[in-house]
């Protein structure tokens, strides 16, 4: 927290400190970045805040999850809302297994690349949030499966090397790929990206020296 709160005010200060300069660009580059962090803290705060969203995405991820791993014939029930059984072994379903956070990231991006057109945007979303979506819920089931089916030892070192090991690096590689596509298909977010890092070097330098 203390991390994120010194970053966001040394942004700020850039930003105040271009917006003074004669060359505008790095003004609009913070301005692109701003509305990058209101579109996804915006998403992320709806589903986390407001009750009928943050049901309706953990009963839905909830359910999937149940389909999915019913579908490759485990045994597998829905025991509540946000909570299913594998082999009779209970896992809830919070937020955080939503994929909500990444959703959120990467739908604020997309929104932040000026200058591309609305239909370039769409087409970038859907095939970056709805792969983010559908690639959690295999997640889910997968992780879900391996606890309950004790796949890697007793079921508490399943879920470890199922949740921690085996589908955090998938997620690695998944969103590293997601973030390429979005890149090149969207190479103003690339610019904003760049511009952002030039000015935050040339500003550190700045105060660094004085």
């Amino acid at each position: 927290m203390i991390a994120a709160t010194a970053a966001s005010l040394f942004i700020a200060h850039i930003t105040f400190q271009a917006k003074n300069n004669i060359d505008k660009s790095g003004y609009e580059v913070f301005i692109s970045l701003s509305r990058a962090a209101s579109v996804g803290g915006l998403i992320y705060f709806m589903f986390a805040e407001v009750e009928f969203l943050n049901t309706w995405i953990i009963s839905t991820v909830t359910v999937q999850g149940v389909w999915l791993a019913g579908k490759f014939g485990f045994p597998v029930v829905q025991t509540a809302w946000n909570e299913l059984a594998v082999n009779g072994l209970p896992v809830e379903i919070i937020l955080a297994c939503t994929a909500i956070e990444s959703i959120a990231l990467f739908s604020g991006i997309i929104s932040s690349a000026t200058g591309a057109t609305t239909a370039r945007k769409l087409q970038v979303f859907m095939i970056s949030v709805p792969v983010i979506y559908v690639l959690n819920i295999i997640r889910v089931s997968f992780t879900a499966s391996a606890y309950g089916l004790s796949w890697f030892g007793t079921p508490d070192e399943s879920f470890h090397i199922s949740e921690h090991i085996i589908t955090k690096a998938g997620s690695l590689i998944a969103l590293m790929l997601i973030s390429y596509t979005v890149l090149k298909m969207l190479p103003e977010v690339a610019d904003m990206i760049d511009g952002i890092l030039k000015m935050m070097r040339i500003e550190f330098r700045r105060i660094v020296g004085k």
